[in-house]
């Protein structure tokens, strides 16, 4: 896991071949998240997208005869449970998610798409809480199905880069002003809101299906949480001229 831990904080991703039990309804940017089973402190520790349809390889158990299914996923989250906790089980039985069945042991099983939605909130705050955010805003995600597992073994694998380093170059270049609206976080939170912003790609990432060299200033933009989910409220995401002339201040 240190292994892992550090790649994101490099990268601001990772590359896993991931076992996803029975399951062959997972397609290309379907969002996965991890659910830690058996012991404490359980609950859900990454999340990201698939990259593959599922396929055949050897059992990743050596005790095991014949092959396992695996799918191809690029994690954009992950906490040390032991020192960051997790996204527990109990808070995982409020509201929407009270419906799923987390005690669980099979991979690869799917929610609602209410509960999915209401996961990706307290999914993203919880995250915030540790000095974290997904790469992938829940406005963006592409499908409501979501997929789960225990236990995560890493191999190379192709997969969009979401370099942090891109972050903070559009952030230098545009400052962490909203370019939509202009809602300036340090100036109405004071040190609590300095540095937070969120950065749109101003083509999405899922649409460009290929890996690229992003330009900080030609691809993104800094945006605030609710411009970001106006720029996707269309399935064709806006322009962030588009929005600005709907802007009413």
């Amino acid at each position: 896991m240190k292994a892992d831990l550090d790649a994101l904080k490099a990268k601001g991703f990772f590359n896993e071949r991931w076992s996803c039990g029975n399951t062959k309804r997972i397609k290309p940017e379907d969002r996965v998240f991890l659910l830690r089973q058996g012991v404490e402190p359980r609950g859900i520790l990454a999340s990201g997208q698939a990259k593959s349809l599922p396929y055949y390889e050897a059992h990743w158990d050596d005790d095991q005869n014949g092959q396992a299914l695996y799918v191809d996923v690029c994690w954009d989250a992950m906490v040390d449970p032991e020192v960051d906790g997790v996204l527990s089980i109990a808070q995982l039985r409020n509201g929407p998610l009270g419906k799923v069945h987390w005690s669980t042991q099979r991979s690869g099983i799917s929610i609602a798409p209410l509960a999915a939605s209401f996961l990706e909130e307290i999914w993203r705050a919880f995250l915030e809480t540790r000095g974290q955010s997904p790469a992938v805003a829940s406005e963006e995600v592409s499908t409501p199905d979501l997929y789960f597992e225990g236990a995560t073994r890493t191999i190379s694998v192709n997969a969009y880069e979401r370099d942090p380093r891109a972050r903070n170059a559009c952030i230098e270049h545009y400052g962490e002003t909203c370019v939509v609206c202009g809602f300036d976080f340090a100036a109405t939170y004071g040190d609590l809101g300095k540095g937070f912003i969120h950065v749109h790609h101003v083509v999405p990432l899922s649409k460009i299906r290929k890996s690229y060299v992003v330009d900080p200033v030609r691809d993104l933009r800094p945006v605030c949480p609710n411009c970001h989910a106006m720029l996707h409220r269309r399935a064709d995401a806006l322009s962030v001229e588009e929005l600005q002339r709907t802007v009413r201040i």
